[in-house]
């Protein structure tokens, strides 16, 4: 399964990576399914997670990787902790 995620993730962008991982934090964090409600959480989150992931990567951090290999990495690490913790739960 993480290797089917890393490819489909290596074909279609950190972006949309960066989408199913905000919307899925979205859901964690406001635990509800309404729309009304998670809609803008997830754009809220997603507008920090780039434009603080850049200014911290940038300025705190004194880096120069890409936001997208950040991205990529950090949520990896995210999914497969929610695969893990999928698997305990069934």
């Amino acid at each position: 399964m993480a290797l089917l995620v890393a490819v489909a993730t290596a074909l279609v962008g950190p972006v949309t990576f960066l989408g199913l991982l905000v919307v899925n934090l979205a859901r964690e964090v406001m635990s509800t399914y309404e729309h009304r409600r998670l809609l803008p959480a997830a754009a809220l989150m997603g507008i920090i997670a780039l434009l603080g992931g850049q200014a911290a990567a940038r300025h705190l951090l004194n880096l120069s990787t890409p936001l997208s290999v950040i991205i990529n990495f950090i949520g990896g690490v995210y999914f497969i902790g929610l695969l893990l913790r999928a698997r305990t739960v069934h």
